[in-house]
């Protein structure tokens, strides 16, 4: 009976990420017991990063087909290797292929401390809103769901966003989240900058990258006829417990997601 009832339990699971924060936390379901052929978080986390070390992906040909919109399945495909493409459904494979979709690194319940948390990760506080996918290029700025569907298309103070800030081989492509009360883009990481990616590159340079661009950037943090939207650089914290206590507790001009 007991097997019975486990069989039941996993067949009739909804959800391909058994991690994902539009579900309950998995903890809610701990007296179930985990089904043998979902790897644990450590595992998958470990692959994803030896799929990033086996990649021999030119990164900026990648980056400017996807900020011209002529990113193929072909390229996408090399990127993610046959792990994930042998998963697909089939229904998905029949889809009309989308080159914005699934470019960001999504969110998933942390339920598994890792053992490096406090000396090799970071925390980001994350404002209310829509993550967002924001390429400016060839003299526009145009805003992507996750799953790859445009929802805006602006002239920004973004390189490459507009026709004053256009220069040859200028583009930038950002993660952010969007807040519709503020008219504010929250931006969460970059991607790529005047033309130079750093898919590649430790977070920590990342952040300073971005810290670095973005106050270099005139007007981006204010709205204006030129930049009808600002765009806020959101800041991180080490994964230490003061400091996920402090970055919790201090006061924020930010809606705090939870």
């Amino acid at each position: 009976m007991e097997s019975l009832l486990d069989n039941f339990s996993s067949a009739f699971s909804v959800s391909s990420d058994p991690n994902d924060t539009a579900a309950p936390h998995p903890r809610l379901t701990q007296y179930k017991e985990k089904p043998s052929n979902v790897p644990d978080q450590t595992t998958r986390r470990n692959r994803m990063l030896e799929r990033q070390k086996r990649k021999r992906l030119d990164v900026a040909n990648y980056s400017r087909k996807l900020a011209d919109g002529v990113l193929s399945k072909e390229d996408l495909e090399d990127d993610n290797g046959n792990e994930e493409m042998e998963s697909m459904d089939y229904k998905e494979k029949r889809k009309r292929f989308n080159p914005y979709a699934h470019q960001l690194m999504l969110s998933e319940w942390l339920v598994e401390v890792p053992e490096d948390l406090t000396n090799e990760w970071l925390m980001v506080v994350c404002p209310h809103g829509k993550r967002n996918l924001v390429i400016a290029s060839n003299g526009n700025t145009s805003a992507y769901t996750k799953s790859g569907f445009r929802v805006n298309q602006f002239i920004s103070r973004l390189p490459g966003g507009s026709p004053d800030t256009l220069k040859p081989g200028d583009y930038t492509i950002l993660d952010c989240i969007f807040n519709e009360v503020s008219s504010t883009f929250y931006v969460l990481d970059i991607m790529c900058w005047r033309g130079h990616p750093v898919y590649d590159s430790e977070t920590e340079f990342r952040f300073y990258w971005l810290h670095t661009k973005l106050k270099e950037e005139q007007g981006l943090n204010q709205r204006s006829s030129s930049n009808p939207y600002k765009f806020i650089e959101l800041s991180f914290t080490a994964c230490t417990p003061e400091q996920i206590k402090t970055a919790l507790d201090g006061t924020s001009p930010q809606e705090v997601c939870t």
